[in-house]
């Protein structure tokens, strides 16, 4: 993707390293307000930095809040979630890397203690959060 300034407005060239899905989760947004692409980031930018409640992304649920909540959800109640949150886990179900392993010492083994089963890797799951979200939400 080419990025030109236009003469009338000052700017910088900017590179964005984004995944697929966020790409055309952008573009999608981007065509459904009327905008082009580089006038629905400029907005999307200044409003998260801004904190406007006016956000062009305010239907995706972004924030670190929404994640928690899919997060405790995901691992103690994961038949509680319907619809696109019920599509988001299945994604993260299909991401290995999305997973911790149980982890069971010794003298858990001897007591006969239960463990612990596979849960969500939080730092995993915040990296790939606008994707996934991008990719059930935005689509």
């Amino acid at each position: 993707m080419q990025v030109t300034n236009k003469p009338s407005q000052p700017g910088v060239r900017v590179i964005f390293h984004v995944s697929p899905s966020v790409y055309v989760a952008g573009v999608l947004s981007a065509q459904r307000r009327g905008l082009k692409l580089d006038e629905f980031l400029d907005a999307a930018l200044t409003a998260a930095s801004a904190g406007d409640s006016a956000d062009p992304t305010h239907e995706l649920p972004w924030g670190r809040h929404a994640m928690e909540l899919f997060l405790q959800l995901a691992d103690t109640i994961p038949e509680a979630l319907r619809g696109p949150w019920r599509v988001l886990y299945a994604k993260v179900l299909q991401e290995p890397d999305l997973w911790q392993a149980p982890v069971v010492t010794l003298g858990d083994l001897e007591s006969g203690q239960e463990t612990d089963g596979w849960r969500i890797n939080e730092a995993a799951l915040s990296k790939a959060w606008p994707r996934l979200v991008s990719s059930v939400f935005a689509c």
